[in-house]
């Protein structure tokens, strides 16, 4: 019995394509999927919240800028650079805790960056934005002496691979 090459391969073919066929389609109409669900929710720009801050007497610190910095390195030793814009807020109009803040600027800069050089990208995102936050927000307030800053919000917070 002589097979024909020719017709196993389009048989083969064939089969493959309807594989793939109901595969996308259940897939569709399965409704499993979540567009998005790994995309962060950004946190407002410092001029967004301008007016909010006017009426709440709150101030915006914003000269610490983009930061790129690198994770730790996972368990292959693999490192993931993440880039990150923070802002800082803080209570009322107060022109001496400004001047302490930027005098701080490099002491701040050094407590972000080195805090997400302790952490592998995996324990970033397990631990979640906000906690990240919540702990940079600690670090941060326990180097001054005039004040307190009462948030942080990151207009970048990005993994780049």
């Amino acid at each position: 019995m002589k097979v024909d090459l020719n017709k196993v391969l389009v048989v083969t073919l064939a089969g493959i394509a309807v594989v793939i066929i109901l595969g996308t389609a259940v897939a569709i109409f399965s409704k499993k999927a979540v567009p998005g669900a790994g995309l962060r929710k950004n946190d407002p720009t410092p001029e967004q919240t301008a007016a909010i801050f006017q009426k709440q007497q709150k101030s915006a610190f914003t000269k610490i800028g983009q930061l790129r910095t690198s994770t730790a390195p996972d368990e292959n030793d693999n490192r993931s650079v993440i880039v990150i814009t923070p802002w800082l807020e803080y209570a009322g109009n107060d022109a001496a805790f400004f001047e302490e803040l930027d005098t701080k600027l490099r002491s701040i800069r050094a407590s972000i960056t080195n805090y997400f050089n302790n952490f592998t990208k995996d324990q970033l995102l397990f631990r979640g934005e906000s906690l990240v936050k919540a702990d940079l927000l600690f670090q941060i307030n326990e180097s001054l002496v005039l004040g307190k800053v009462t948030a942080i919000y990151f207009n970048e917070y990005q993994f780049l691979d």
